[in-house]
C-alpha cells in the first residue's frame, strides 16, 4: 500500500465528517474525570470548521479517521490540528498539542496524477505531535481478531460536538466483513475517529449484568502485533486497552451499511501502517 506524508503548513478548506445516527435510546455516558486510562489516551482534535476524535498511539503520535485529517481524492489536508489529549469539557488536563506530521494512505487521499482514493477501507490517519503528552497518558495498543467478532461487546470514547466532554457508549459487533465492523453505537459529529475496542461493558441502569451476557459473549482473542508497553502514569499498572476498529462512518449504502454505524476495522496492513507513523 502506497503511503503518504506531509508536514503541516499549507492551507486547507474545511470537510464534511460525520453528521448523526442514533439507534433507539441514547446511551453516551460522560466520562469525568478524564485523568485516567483510557479516558485519558482519548483524544479531542480541532480544526478550523470541525473537530474529530483521535487515541494515542504513542508518547507522539494520534490516530483517527482519514477524513479528519485529509478531505479526501482532489481535495487537501486540514491544517491547524490541535490535539486536547483527555480533554473534559472547558478542562484540558495534560494541555495542548499541535500537530506537525500528518500520515493517510494513498488509499484514502488519492494522487494527484491518478483517480481513486476515498476508499472507506482505508478511512485512517495519524497525526505527529510536536509533544511527548503520551508520556503522561499512556497509550492505545492496536491489534485484529483471527475469528468472527460479530455478537461480541464494543466499548466505544470520543468527543460529540453535540454535548461537551467525553463521552462513552457500549453495544456489540452486528455485523462485520473484511474491512468494516458495523455498530450501533450513538454516533454524531465529532465522534468520527474514535477508537472502538472488545469490552464486557459496565452494568448501568439500562443494562443489567445479565443483559449483557445474553446480548453478546466474551470478547474474542486478538493479534496484538503491536508491542506497546504499558501505558505509563496515571495507569502505569495496566495493560493497554487494544484497539480494533476506528469509528468512521454514518449509515449509507445498502446491506448491513444502511442499518449501522461503520468502523474501518484494524488489518494487518493498517497495523504495519500505523507502527511507521508512529
Amino acid at each position: 500500500m502506497a503511503l503518504v506524508a506531509v508536514v503541516v503548513g499549507a492551507a486547507a478548506p474545511p470537510g464534511s465528517p460525520a453528521s448523526a445516527a442514533i439507534f433507539g435510546p441514547d446511551t453516551r455516558t460522560p466520562v469525568s474525570p478524564t485523568t485516567g486510562y483510557p479516558a485519558s489516551a482519548t483524544v479531542r482534535l480541532t480544526f478550523p470548521g470541525g473537530q474529530c476524535t483521535g487515541f494515542m498511539i504513542s508518547e507522539r503520535t494520534v490516530a483517527s479517521a482519514g477524513h479528519c485529517l485529509h478531505t479526501g481524492p482532489g481535495g487537501t489536508w486540514r491544517p491547524n490540528i490541535v490535539a486536547y489529549p483527555g480533554s473534559d469539557g472547558s478542562n484540558a488536563p495534560f494541555g495542548s498539542c499541535a500537530a506537525v506530521q500528518l500520515f493517510a494512505p494513498v488509499g484514502w487521499t488519492g494522487r494527484s496524477n491518478a483517480p481513486g482514493g476515498g476508499d472507506p477501507a482505508h478511512d485512517y490517519g495519524a497525526a505527529r505531535l510536536n509533544c511527548t503528552v503520551g508520556t503522561r497518558t499512556g497509550w492505545f495498543g492496536l491489534g485484529y481478531p483471527t475469528q468472527t467478532t460479530t455478537g461480541s461487546c464494543t466499548t466505544t470514547q470520543g468527543y460529540p460536538s453535540d454535548r461537551p466532554g467525553q463521552w462513552t457508549s457500549s453495544d456489540s459487533v452486528r455485523a462485520e466483513d473484511a474491512n468494516f465492523l458495523y455498530v450501533r453505537h450513538p454516533f454524531t459529529s465529532g465522534q468520527d475517529g474514535s477508537p472502538i475496542y472488545f469490552a464486557q461493558p459496565p452494568v448501568s441502569a439500562l443494562f443489567s449484568a445479565t443483559d449483557w451476557d445474553e446480548l453478546c459473549p466474551r470478547p474474542p482473542v486478538l493479534v496484538k502485533p503491536c508491542p506497546c508497553p504499558p501505558p505509563p502514569a496515571p495507569c502505569a499498572d495496566c495493560p493497554p486497552i487494544t484497539v480494533a476498529a476506528i469509528l468512521t462512518t454514518n449509515p449509507y449504502a445498502t446491506g448491513p451499511s444502511l442499518a449501522n454505524n461503520i468502523a474501518t476495522r484494524i488489518t494487518p496492513e493498517i497495523v504495519n501502517n500505523l507502527m511507521q507513523w508512529r
